[in-house]
């Protein structure tokens, strides 16, 4: 897979995150994820983009203010594996870190499985 397009896809899923606009974060989702997308992380299972939005929002809701950011990224073939951090904005010190691999199909986000330090 081309570093340009593993970099394009996870610039577009880490800003998913912090959109805040549910018409734009769908947008963006429907632009970076596979229809069938699957999402693990210590907390949930989400399969769909549907889901995953659901999710999102829910953890923008409970966390007001955050903001998430990427670090060093690993990839090779379709497989990417990339640092992360939330904090109350994106150049101050984050109060969470954690590591998510991701599958890409045809430039896409397949699936996501998050890990949290």
């Amino acid at each position: 897979m081309d570093d340009d397009i593993t970099s394009r896809a996870l610039a577009a899923y880490i800003s998913v995150w912090n959109e805040r606009d549910q018409q734009a974060r769908r947008a963006i989702l429907a632009d970076v994820l596979t229809p069938d997308v699957v999402y693990v992380d210590p907390n949930t299972t989400a399969e769909g983009r549907t889901a995953i939005d659901a999710y999102i929002e829910g953890w923008q809701k409970q966390s007001p203010g955050m903001v998430f950011s990427f670090g060093e990224v690993r990839s090779h073939h379709d497989l990417a594996h990339f640092r992360w951090g939330f904090g109350r904005s994106t150049g101050s010190p984050p109060v969470a870190r954690g590591w998510d691999t991701v599958v890409l199909a045809n430039g896409r986000i397949s699936r996501v499985y998050g890990f949290f330090d």
